[in-house]
């Protein structure tokens, strides 16, 4: 089993990335409609503070890769649906990305709406690369990509997408023809109409791409509610976002890397503040401007490596304590309890199993 996990190994940024949870909202609330508590799928550490689960899914919050991939896991695991990605997806309407719905919408065509959505759809906290490649006759094909090359969550999040993109281009074209044909990298599931259905259009599976083939004539018309102002100030507030946000991982993202460098050793705040010729009252003004703190990160990276190393190595729960800079293996347990609800060697069994 340890070798088969080992393939499926997400590359180096994967561990490291944070996302807004918009789609894990919507997955919540397909659960709840199942029947499903969010408790049996939310990290431990969100539900020990004894506050509403919604609070942590708000605009603001952010949530590891890790973090995402195992509540998605769960949720799969838990329901037993191969298709829970379309449900999730069809939960989503055409204002459910906010600041970037209003731009899609304000687009002048429908073509237009495409490019703005994909141009800003990382903001919206999207776990697939987004390719818009010319087609013939000025038509385009929209493909997608997995970023951590898990094919499990490639089928769920290409099903959430290509739904909720669905959903997106009724709206603003007005029509169902607009899509001309869909082509999946997932294997032909057993109730194939359900697909038909749910996507509203040809769709072939095995296929060598996860790709949406738009028809030309529909992009090209005019959308009712087209408007170049909004579209001006929308794109002017994310092109701001844009920037706040890349100021804001390059700086964590230095360090992150710091801490991780030191990890083995238990870096402390100044010693961290003076690599980067800070005194520790400034250092912790900074990350208290990007609304964390340095025991946030030392925390959220011991977690995200020691899930990390129980998912994807043999070492024992001792070896990975002292690879997360714990000189006490107990304190690495009780701490890894807390954030997971599990022990260490329950959570690899657990994980193992889904």
């Amino acid at each position: 089993m340890h070798s088969e996990i080992n393939q499926l190994a997400p590359p180096e940024m994967a561990q490291h990335s944070k996302v807004p949870p918009h789609l894990l909202r919507y997955l919540l609330q397909e659960l709840e409609q199942r029947g499903i508590v969010a408790e049996k799928v939310l990290p431990h550490t969100f539900l020990g503070q004894n506050t509403d689960p919604s609070v942590f899914l708000s605009h603001e919050a952010r949530l590891t890769y890790q973090q995402s991939r195992l509540i998605i896991l769960k949720a799969l695991a838990l329901t037993g649906d191969e298709s829970l990605g379309l449900a999730v997806g069809h939960r989503q309407s055409i204002t459910s990305l906010g600041l970037v719905s209003l731009g899609v919408m304000a687009s002048a065509t429908g073509r237009a709406a495409l490019e703005f959505g994909i141009k800003y759809h990382r903001l919206t906290g999207s776990m697939l690369e987004i390719d818009l490649v010319p087609a013939a006759d000025n038509a385009l094909t929209m493909i997608a990509r997995s970023r951590f090359h898990e094919p499990v969550l490639l089928t769920f999040f290409v099903q959430e997408l290509f739904a909720a993109m669905v959903g997106v281009v009724r709206f603003t074209t007005g029509s169902k023809q607009a899509i001309q044909r869909i082509e999946m990298m997932q294997a032909q599931p057993e109730k194939k109409s359900l697909y038909q259905e749910a996507l509203g259009s040809s769709v072939s599976f095995d296929a060598s791409r996860n790709a949406i083939f738009f028809d030309a004539e529909h992009l090209q018309r005019p959308l009712a509610t087209a408007d170049r102002f909004v579209v001006q100030e929308v794109e002017t507030l994310l092109a701001g976002m844009v920037q706040e946000e890349s100021n804001r991982l390059g700086f964590l993202k230095t360090v992150e890397e710091e801490v991780r460098r030191g990890l083995k050793n238990n870096p402390s705040i100044e010693e961290i503040a003076g690599g980067f010729s800070m005194s520790e009252r400034s250092f912790r003004r900074k990350l208290a401007a990007f609304q964390i703190s340095f025991r946030d990160i030392l925390s959220q990276i011991r977690q995200s490596q020691a899930m990390e190393l129980l998912l994807w190595s043999r070492l024992s729960s001792e070896q990975i304590a002292a690879e997360l800079g714990y000189s006490d293996p107990r304190v690495f347990r009780r701490a890894f309890k807390q954030w997971t609800g599990e022990t260490p060697s329950q959570f690899r069994k657990s994980a193992i199993q889904l």
